[in-house]
């Protein structure tokens, strides 16, 4: 596929900002105008305008769907917007709320069609494109998927929630049959909205209600003799319709995977079979995705996320594409260099099978090796001021080779155990641990008392935090013996055998201790004392090397655990004493 084709198909694609930024905001904007529009009271005559109506919890399923699936099916999302308008032409009376989903209709029906023109335009551009044949092997079985046991649980949740609303219905019923009427005086409204109604009986009743009543106006309610708790005003009945909305999103959701699973089935053919491939380049991304170039390289088509029929080897390239991620800088220099040369691998001229097109479900063969796609072929994002890039390896990137430091055995050890030097602390830290834990509950406590609720809990969160990142660091030791390395870091202390100690690797300003699948980190170590610690972990190491088999890696509490633990208990223990016995 030359890069001309490639720039012309690349200029079909709609720029996903409209679907997945634009049609949201224009969504919300018309729930706004809705709201703010229907300005018509509950009424005692049409019950279902403040209650029960069961048309509009099945209207909202479509109506939320619309929003929910622009960020995943944008075909899908726009075809709801156009049921939904159908919907609320033949159902709503707001003139304000038909005339917004009318604007969102329009536009969602605008961008069905233009979805629907451009991925058959993507697919008439690459029809003439020269095309090799290759024999593709047969893909091997997919069993039970998590998909499917989710799509499982999804039905189970609609049922349970129409089982749900139904015990509400019947006990709903149940004391309707015995209500009587009477009329109720709004004698005074609390701080959180809801009314204080007085009965002819002189009994008080908080309820929230829908509409604004003033003080002293008489409002109709049902009461039941045989439950003097339970009172309903004859305008805004009691409503659990909106279970509809539950279940049948849940179920709604349960069908689109159930068909995402066997659109993944009907892309791994089970037998061999013979298909046409376009020469394209891939190159592995940081998202997990393998980015598709034009067969020169030039312009970026779009990104398919894909797996091996190799469950070993797909396993090393998953954990490869962590070589992509800012957040493993801290791994293992040999580590990292593993996982670029499994990425290496798999980044070159590959040749795509199947239809080029957003939505399309292609694989990829690269040499002999398959790559099925577990997801639709899309094209990069885009956004008014730029699109989304691929975050790979440098094509230009020489081998990156991260030298060790050579260190030899030490001659002589220190005295064992053996506390390795760390970089000096901040002073304030075991002052600042000190303070946090004696005035983090006394301000909880103050807010909890004085009725401030949220900055009570949002103190109680990033005073925790606090404890625990402070903690952390004060707490952290590095302490070698001659049978184990403990690394004290965290919740827990990890106890390392020297007989399960590979290799012992300098990396820069830190240590990186080998044990067979595993990899132990030993960073934060003072200045000039790096090579030292690592020539008294290499002695350490092949002194222990007396042919016993070698022990398994365990761990035990730390200190920070308990006390991350002890000072969040207080604090809710605070809190709980405030909301239940306030002083």
């Amino acid at each position: 596929m030359t890069a001309d084709v490639a720039a012309r198909w690349a200029g079909t694609v709609v720029p996903s900002w409209i679907y997945r930024w634009l049609m949201p905001a224009g969504w919300v904007a018309a729930i706004v105008v809705s709201v703010a529009s229907d300005t018509g009271r509950c009424s005692v005559e049409d019950p279902t305008v403040c209650g029960p109506d069961r048309t509009f919890s099945l209207a909202l399923i479509v109506c939320f769907a619309s929003l929910v699936l622009s960020w995943w099916q944008p075909i899908l999302a726009a075809a709801a917007g156009v049921l939904f308008l159908t919907i609320e032409l033949r159902y709503d009376d707001v003139a304000g709320a038909r005339t917004a989903w009318t604007v969102y209709g329009a536009a969602c029906t605008a961008l069905l069609v233009w979805l629907v023109v451009s991925r058959r335009r993507q697919r008439s551009m690459v029809a003439g494109v020269p095309r090799q044949q290759v024999q593709v092997p047969a893909a091997t079985r997919i069993g039970v998927t998590i998909r499917l046991l989710v799509a499982g649980a999804l039905v189970l949740v609609g049922v349970g929630a129409l089982s749900l609303m139904r015990w509400q219905d019947q006990r709903e019923e149940t004391h309707l049959r015995r209500a009587v009427e009477q009329t109720a005086v709004v004698k005074s409204q609390t701080d959180d909205g809801d009314l204080v109604l007085e009965l002819p009986d002189g009994r008080h009743h908080t309820v929230t209600m829908l509409d604004d009543y003033a003080i002293g106006a008489s409002i109709p309610v049902f009461v039941d003799p045989a439950d003097s708790g339970w009172l309903r005003p004859r305008a805004e009945l009691a409503d659990y319709t909106y279970w509809y909305t539950v279940a049948g999103g849940a179920w709604v959701l349960a069908v689109l995977l159930v068909l995402r699973d066997v659109r993944v089935r009907r892309a791994r053919p089970r037998r061999s079979w013979t298909g046409q491939g376009l020469p394209v380049r891939i190159e592995p991304d940081s998202t997990g995705a393998f980015a598709v170039r034009s067969a020169d390289g030039a312009i970026l088509l779009g990104f398919l996320d894909t797996e091996l029929d190799d469950d070993e080897g797909d396993a090393r390239l998953f954990d490869a594409f962590d070589a992509l991620d800012e957040e493993e800088n801290d791994a293992p220099a040999k580590l990292k260099r593993e996982w670029e040369e499994t990425l290496r691998r798999y980044r070159g001229e590959a040749l795509l099978l199947g239809d080029l097109a957003e939505g399309s479900w292609p694989s990829l063969l690269l040499g002999e090796q398959v790559l099925r796609p577990v997801g639709p072929f899309r094209a990069p994002r885009r956004m008014p001021w730029g699109n989304e890039p691929v975050a790979g390896l440098p094509q230009d990137r020489v081998r990156r080779e991260v030298p060790s430091v050579p260190f030899e055995p030490a001659q002589e050890l220190p005295t064992l155990p053996w506390e390795v030097p760390l970089q000096p602390r901040p002073w304030w830290d075991r002052p600042g641990l000190v303070a946090v834990l004696v005035l983090g509950p006394v301000a909880i406590g103050a807010f909890a008392v004085s009725g401030e609720w949220f900055p009570a809990i949002a103190g109680t969160l990033i005073a925790g935090q606090l404890v625990h990142f402070v903690g952390v660091r004060t707490f952290y030791r590095v302490t070698a013996t001659a049978t184990e390395l403990w690394i004290r870091s965290g919740w827990f202390e990890r106890r390392v055998p020297w007989r399960s100690v590979e290799s012992v690797e300098v990396d820069e300003d830190r240590l990186n201790l080998e044990s067979g699948d595993d990899w132990h980190v030993v960073g934060g170590i003072a200045e000039k004392e790096t090579a030292r610690a690592a020539a008294v972990f290499e002695t350490l190491r092949l002194r222990s090397r007396t042919g016993l088999p070698a022990e398994a890696v365990g761990r035990r509490v730390a200190p920070c655990l308990v006390i991350d633990v002890a000072f969040l208990t207080v604090c809710a223990l605070i809190l709980v004493l405030a909301r239940f016995s306030p002083f």
